[in-house]
This record gives structure tokens, sequence and C-alpha cells, in this order.
């Protein structure tokens, strides 16, 4: 292995080896090899994810002595040669950050009237140039606009917000992406493979995931795991040295939570206090599997993720309502979180939240608590009673459809995208077990396979036998039961602006001050929108 970093020696030198860029080089790749130059760059995007070292290469496309201005120098000449160490006499490299005063600025720009020394152009590289003061960035302004033609700008920044748009209008901008999981993962394991490093497919997916998009990060933390594990490099090792929660704790958490398991959840809490560990970071990863596992609810796709078991336990137990519940409870309590005495405690009230004041767990207290009611011998026989006579009612309760759509409606069990299908539809006919609908053409996207599939579920559920439903799509205006509650609130909003034009009081107010009514401030309660 070399002595130097990683990150240093991995750092691409032409634009075939940087990674998860591909807009942003096949545009400058096309300029160069166009001849389409511009006088000033501009890259933005987080950290590490390529901004100098575009603006090294970009240098070298410029300046190379071989292959002249193009985009693929040839990464020997001098030229190309002292840029990659640093030493082009004609690359200025300017930290903005701690060169922002006007002075420092004008003392750059000095020289720029005087032709290069060794290159063909003079490259002015400024790194976080949002950190430049007003004074500086009115400095440069003019300078920007019309450089000499051997004078090239290239202006870097995470911040792009601060730059003054006087500054961006005379820029070519270019704004590098994060980059994706799986890219950073594939460049992790090439380079462990040539750096001779053996490693765990669990920890670089773990790396991948922490750096967050900057393969900088990613190759510094790999370089931390290297050190620390002996040229070996586990997701162990990476638990410990950056003070993370192993992911099958995490998993036992949410396990526990779909089972209900309050107690072992609390004594697993308690092993984990002893062991330091961070609960807000906790908290953070039961949001970020609440997140994704709405996505595959919606998607029903998986990326390549260390907690995808539990997602898919956790889309089998709970519907899309339900966790978008427990995703707001958790959101809820990350901002809560730093006002509890302690994070332990924060955590812990969270998940109380989770599992005891769910809806579907009421549901499950009530079923609990009937069953035990059955089992009492001495009341065994008139419950039984009162529950034939209630069955009788809603058995006789189960209207027909061709008149009653409104009303079935309100009793199926269903979610809101299945409900939101319901109330675009309106009743065709019936033949025995299969009823169709129309939907209006306009309306057509509401009728998914999925949605489909809840509501032939929830009228088999309230006819108690199967059924199939066929819709149909109608190019006529439909008189659906969200067109009827459209109108009905409408109507509401025009009765109440009356009521409020025709009162004495608001008349005498109008007249005594000259007022006028605001259109359009009315508003009906969502309780009573409907009615």
């Amino acid at each position: 292995m070399s002595n130097i970093v990683l990150a240093t020696k991995w750092r691409p030198k032409l634009f075939s080896d940087l990674i998860g860029q591909d807009p942003v080089v096949t545009a400058l790749i096309n300029s160069l090899d166009n001849q389409r130059l511009h006088h000033t760059y501009l890259f933005t995007g987080t950290r590490g994810v390529g901004k100098t070292t575009l603006a090294r290469i970009l240098a070298k496309c410029l300046n190379c002595e071989v292959n002249g201005v193009s985009s693929e120098p040839c990464g020997k000449c001098d030229s190309c040669l002292a840029i990659d160490a640093g030493q082009f006499v004609d690359l200025y490299e300017v930290d903005a950050a701690s060169r922002t005063k006007v002075e420092d600025t004008r003392d750059l720009l000095e020289n720029v009237q005087y032709m290069p020394t060794q290159g063909r152009y003079k490259i002015y590289l400024i790194d976080e140039v949002h950190m430049l003061s007003s004074h500086s960035f009115n400095a440069l302004l003019k300078t920007l606009e019309e450089p000499p033609e051997y004078v090239k700008f290239i202006l870097a920044t995470t911040d792009q917000q601060k730059i003054p748009s006087t500054i961006l209008s005379r820029c070519l901008h270019f704004n590098l992406n994060r980059i994706s999981q799986d890219t950073i993962q594939l460049k992790l394991k090439n380079i462990l493979e040539q750096e001779k490093v053996q490693f765990e497919d669990s920890a670089i997916k773990n790396i991948s995931k922490i750096a967050d998009g900057s393969m900088r990060d990613a190759l510094s933390i790999t370089e931390q795991c290297i050190s620390h594990g002996d040229n070996m490099i586990t997701y162990e090792n990476i638990c410990k040295i950056l003070c993370l929660i192993p992911s099958d704790k995490i998993n036992q958490i949410v396990k526990k939570i779909i089972n209900n398991n309050t107690d072992e959840l609390m004594e697993l809490i308690d092993q984990m206090y002893y062991q330091s560990v961070d609960f807000k970071f906790i908290l953070e990863e039961l949001i970020s599997i609440f997140h994704q596992t709405a996505i595959y609810k919606v998607t029903n796709k998986l990326g390549s993720n260390i907690y995808d078991e539990c997602i898919k336990e956790l889309s089998k137990k709970y519907s899309e309502e339900e966790i978008q519940i427990l995703y707001q409870v958790g959101v809820s309590s990350i901002k809560d979180i730093d006002y509890a005495p302690d994070f332990r405690s924060g955590l812990e009230m969270a998940i109380i939240r989770m599992i005891m004041f769910m809806p579907f767990n009421s549901k499950q207290v009530i079923i609990e608590n009937k069953k035990n009611i059955l089992k009492d011998d001495n009341i065994t026989k008139p419950i039984s009673v009162e529950k034939k006579k209630l069955s009788k009612i809603k058995n006789e309760e189960n209207l027909s459809i061709k008149n009653n759509w409104e009303i079935i409606i309100k009793r199926l069990e269903t979610d809101s995208i299945t409900r939101n299908l319901a109330n675009n539809i309106i009743f065709d006919s019936q033949k025995e077990e299969i009823i169709s609908f129309y939907v209006n053409k306009n309306l057509e996207s509401v009728v998914t396979d999925k949605s489909k599939a809840k509501l032939k579920e929830a009228l088999s559920n309230y006819f108690k036998k199967d059924i199939n439903i066929i819709i149909n799509i109608s190019n006529d205006d439909l008189p659906t039961l969200q067109k009827k509650n459209e109108e009905s609130y409408n109507n509401k909003i025009l009765d109440a602006n009356k009521k409020i034009n025709d009162d004495d009081f608001i008349k005498t107010i109008k007249e005594k001050f000259n007022a006028q009514s605001i259109e359009n401030s009315v508003q009906i309660d969502e309780q009573t929108k409907g009615e």
C-alpha cells in the first residue's frame, strides 16, 4: 500500500475516471471537442462530489501540450504533470474562505492582464467562492464579464444561494449531483480490491450510506476503518469507530415494535444505555426505515439496504396509513428529543407512542377484550344471543348498490386511495357477482390495479361473497359522489357569503368605515364539508 491517503491517491485525473456526474461530464466534453469555450465556469454541489477535481481536469484539457484543447489530455506532458502535482504556474488556486477581503481579490486580479507563462491559458480556480465579501464580488464583476481571451475562471461552491445574481449571470453553471450509494459501493470495492484490502459487503454498504453522496467522505471513512481493522474492513469495526448502532440491534427494535413487545423493548434499551449508544441516531434510523417502507408500499421496489427484511415485515404488518402514522410519530419525536431530560427517555417516549397510541393497536385491544369476555361461562349465552342479533341487523343493512352507493361507501372498510376511487365512479349495472361502474376519462388515473383490488376486497367483505368489478371509461360528465360533495361545499360557501353580506351589523360596518368583504376568505369546517 502507498503512504498516500486514499482520497488523494484515487483522485480522478480524467473525465472517464469521474463517477456519478455523467450529465456535467458530457456537457464539458462536447464543449471542449467543439471548441465552444466559456470564460467562466461555476461548479456547485455538496462536499466531496468532485468540484475541485473537475476544475483541475478542465485545466489540463485547456493546457495539454500534446493533444491541445480537447476532452482527453495526455496526462504525460509537462503541463499535465505540473497540474497533477499542483505546480503549474498558470493555475492559481485560491481558497476564498481564507481570502475574503477585497484587497486579496484585487491582488489576485492584478496580473490578469499579463500573458500566461507556461500554458495556453491562465486558470483562476476560486474554491468556496460564496465566502467572498460583497466588496470582493464587486471587484470581480468586471473581470468576469470580459476577461482576456487567454484567461479562464473556474468557481466552485457548496452554497450557490450566497453568490450574487450579478456573478451567476456571468457564469456557465454546472450543478454536481450527490453520488448514489450503489455507485459509491462499486467504486469502493474496486479500489479495495486493487489495494488488496479485505472487506465485508455489509461494511461497504454502511460506508456508502454514511458518506451521504460524497466519494471523498467514503474514502476517508474507509481509510480510518483500514487502520483500525489491520487491513480488514468489517461492519463491527465501522460501528465501533463511528459509534453507530449495529443494524441487528435496529432490526430487533423494529421487530419488537411490530410485535408490541414493550417490556422486551425497554430491556433492550436499558442494555444499550450501558454501551453509550446514540439514542437520537436510533430514532433517526427508525424514521428512515418507516420512510423507506412507505416508498416500498407504493413502488414495491427495494434498494440495496441493510434494513430490507425489516421493511418487508413492516409492509406486511401495516397499511399505508399506519406506516404514515409511525413516520409522523417519529418525526414529531425527533423534534422533541432535544427537550427531553435525556435522549434515552426521548427515545422511550417515542416508542411508547408508536406502540400504545396507534389506531391498529386499539382495534387489537378491543378484539382481545371481546375474546376475554366470551371466555367467561356466566355470560357466554347472552353474549352469543346478542352477537346473533347484531349479525342479523348487519346482514339486513347490506343495501343494494343501485340506489345506495353513497351510504355503502361510508360503510366500506377502505384506505384513502380506495375511497378516492369509490368517490369518483358511478354504478352502472350488477349481474350476480359482477358489478360494473363508470369513470370519467379525465379521472382515469385514479383507477389502478391496487385500488381496484382493494375496492373488490372491500365489496366482497361487505356483501360476504366474492365480488368482481369492471370499471369502464366514459366521456360523459358523471354525477359522482366527489362532484356532489364539491357542489355541496361550494353552495355552503355561497350561502355563508350571502348571510354575511345580508347581516345588518356587517352592512353598518361597511357604510361607516368604507369597509369591504375579502373574497374567498370564508372556509367551511372540514368535519362538515361533506354533510
